[in-house]
């Protein structure tokens, strides 16, 4: 499997960044950093942060984005919500993973950062399958019976700040959506949301730890302290929330109405003409279908694997009852209880 994964993030390199530079769309990008002006007629914004060294990282993926976003396409936009909605929950679970039999390492916030950040220099379907590779054998000893994996923190307060992380990681992709649903928003504007969402990564690796001392002091102050068992019940709640918000923005991109049906939202074009004004917007949106197909291939088997080493799923299956009710209950058992404490210390 350590292949599969390594091969495939080869192959969403190479369907990626390969085909920009055989289709031409890469020649288009450097023009538009040379030369300021996108093919349409965009000017091109340069400075954002007032530190010229460093906005000159965020200028590629300016340039990438700033057509796709703004052509007003209703197809563009269903790709858009399906993709970053996925992208998020990943995110997440990238998270949730870093605790190993109930411990997070000290330098997981740096590998969670370095994922993110990775990410979005270097194209979602290069990265996931390198993120399956390297953590792949961790599920895999565990899925053979050798040991089970308790996914999430053992301890309650760090398993509560994982609810409030998934609300803010389920809702930063709107940052970078709101120009392709608001026509008022100028192009600057578009720009600056563009270049001011590479920032996610950061915030996203930090908000767990602030969520974390923030719930600390918030219990300290009610003298409130929750059950250690419920730390299993917000975790799963995080996970939950998070999954539904993925699968609510999948269920409108496949439902709503677009010009060219679904082939024209998630099927990469045979062609790109490079004499195009549309074309860093028709290679944006065919990087981001590949992303599609590709983080698709890579997630669904890493998924199994670390579902068939959950040691969850295994005390369910000797118990003989898997359902989603019961996961249903026994999350709403926890986060209830623990909620009617901290209502008992307000009153």
């Amino acid at each position: 499997m350590h292949t599969y994964f390594l091969g495939l993030s080869l192959v969403g390199y190479d369907a990626l960044w390969g085909r920009m530079i055989r289709s031409g769309v890469a020649g288009s990008v450097g023009s538009v950093k040379r030369t300021g002006t996108f093919p349409n007629g965009d000017v091109l914004r340069t400075s954002f942060t007032g530190i010229s060294g460093f906005d000159q990282f965020l200028v590629p993926a300016v340039i990438f984005y700033n057509n796709i976003l703004g052509n007003g396409s209703s197809a563009d936009r269903r790709l858009l919500v399906s993709l970053f909605t996925t992208m998020q929950t990943v995110s997440h679970c990238m998270l949730v993973l870093g605790w190993d039999r109930g411990m997070r390492p000290p330098w997981a916030i740096l590998e969670h950062l370095s994922w993110g950040v990775f990410n979005q220099a270097w194209g979602a379907a290069a990265v996931y399958p390198l993120y399956c590779f390297t953590h792949i054998e961790r599920f895999l000893n565990t899925a053979r019976g050798r040991e089970e994996s308790e996914v999430g923190p053992s301890d309650s307060n760090e398993a509560f700040a994982l609810i409030p992380t998934a609300i803010l990681g389920a809702i930063t992709p709107a940052m970078l959506l709101y120009p392709a649903f608001s026509p008022s928003c100028t192009t600057g504007q578009r720009q600056g949301l563009i270049a001011f969402y590479r920032f996610t990564p950061l915030a996203l690796a930090v908000a767990h730890a602030a969520c974390c001392w923030a719930q600390k002091k918030l219990s300290a102050y009610l003298a409130w302290k929750s059950a250690p068992a419920s730390a299993k019940a917000y975790t799963m709640a995080s996970l939950m929330f998070s999954g539904f918000a993925a699968a609510a923005g999948h269920l409108w991109a496949l439902l709503s109405p677009s010009e060219g049906g679904l082939r024209r939202v998630f099927w990469p074009a045979e062609y790109i003409d490079k004499a195009s004004t549309t074309v860093i917007a028709d290679g944006a949106r065919d990087f981001l279908q590949w992303d599609m197909f590709v983080i698709t291939a890579a997630l669904v088997p890493f998924a199994d694997q670390v579902l068939k080493s959950s040691a969850l799923l295994h005390r369910l299956k000797r118990r003989k009852r898997f359902s989603t009710r019961d996961t249903l209950a026994w999350c709403r058992t926890g986060i209830f209880a623990s909620s009617e404490n901290v209502f008992m210390k307000l009153s």
